[in-house]
């Protein structure tokens, strides 16, 4: 059919790929797979390097401040040293705890079934009908085989030393050289204008993801301690593992404390009298809401807002991927990529209102 006058005729225009974009396509997807399989073969050693990078940041004000009082290479020695037993001692704590609580189970869990199969209501008929003890019996030796004790967590580490040693030794690398290095890095900018806002946005960044992850894990640490002596007082087992869990969830905020203590809310209910039991549960949720309202607004004033999306969404990524240790140390970077945001924010800001000042004037 003729177009219409006045109307251009509709043109068929076949779209061909030109060499050059083939080849770019093709280029993008090999790099792709290369370098998936590149990070996927140098995952350690990167891991590694992630690891260092974080404490060396959280680490060098500490040994700054004990290297006024007895030199830096003490000062390095003993800071590595205390943390090395502390992390050590703590997850011997942890598991022995854990492996005690378990034998505690072995015990008392078929007892109890037993007494309740020895009743004579519904309830006992249903027991004696499900063979309840022999299947608790076999729960508690599952749980026991897979278990780990003390004793096996000093072997795992003897075993793991060298890799902590690597990590060490990478650690020192960096709080030695590190901001030379980065100095250099810097200085390769020859825009003075670009090089000054890019070194102010990373010191205000280090600064306050240090201030905020250093404040954070002090407070993760008193609420563990808290549980910890909590679990003690009214006689739960494992309370050290009680603790653990309490301090290390609530890293995760507004509601990390409440599914921490889960498992102490669990044996409160479930073991305690009622008025005990109920307090426990007012005073997890109190501990969760002042958490919320009053200690996270705290460490926002005092280094940054991290927010609730953020946190979650690394720490189950990174534990999904490479487990705790990727979630722990993405923590760590998110936080410094949240600094850096907020510290872009703050200038473009500042110079917004600059500009309209002097459009002012």
């Amino acid at each position: 059919m003729a177009a219409t006058r006045g109307t251009p005729a509709l043109e068929h225009r076949s779209v061909r790929l030109s060499w050059m974009g083939a080849i770019t396509i093709v280029g993008t997807v090999v790099g792709l797979i290369v370098g998936r399989g590149i990070f996927v073969a140098a995952h350690r050693p990167l891991s590694w390097a992630a690891a260092a990078v974080v404490a060396a940041v959280l680490l060098d004000p500490l040994v700054d401040h004990l290297a006024r009082h007895i030199g830096r290479p003490v000062a390095v020695l003993l800071v590595f040293v205390g943390i090395g037993a502390l992390s050590v001692g703590t997850t011997y704590m942890v598991f022995d705890g854990v492996d005690e609580a378990l034998g505690r189970l072995e015990t008392e869990a078929p007892a109890a079934a037993r007494s309740v199969e020895e009743r004579t209501d519904r309830l006992g008929e249903l027991a004696r009908d499900g063979n309840l003890e022999v299947r608790i019996t076999d729960a508690v030796e599952a749980v026991r085989d897979r278990a780990t004790g003390g004793a096996d967590v000093l072997r795992s580490t003897a075993g793991t030393a060298p890799t902590y040693f690597v990590s060490a030794i990478l650690t020192v690398f960096l709080m030695t050289y590190g901001p030379r290095i980065a100095s250099a890095a810097a200085a390769q900018d020859r825009d003075t204008a670009r090089r000054r806002r890019v070194t102010d946005i990373v010191e205000h960044a280090v600064n306050r993801s240090r201030r905020a992850i250093v404040l954070t894990i002090a407070v993760s640490v008193a609420y563990g301690v808290a549980v910890a002596g909590l679990a003690a007082v009214l006689d739960l087992p494992a309370p050290s593992a009680l603790g653990f869990s309490v301090g290390v969830l609530s890293l995760l905020p507004h509601v990390g404390v409440v599914l921490g203590a889960t498992p102490l809310l669990l044996l409160a209910v479930g073991g305690e009298p009622g008025n005990i039991a109920v307090a426990v549960v007012v005073l997890i949720l109190a501990l969760q809401i002042t958490d919320s309202l009053v200690i996270r607004a705290f460490v926002s004033r005092r280094s940054l807002n991290i927010g609730l999306l953020a946190p979650w969404v690394v720490a189950l990524l990174g534990y999904a991927v490479y487990g705790i240790g990727a979630a722990a140390y993405g923590l760590a970077v998110a936080v410094f990529a949240l600094a850096v945001l907020d510290r872009l924010g703050e200038l473009t800001l500042a110079e917004e209102s600059a500009e309209a000042l002097s459009d002012v004037g």
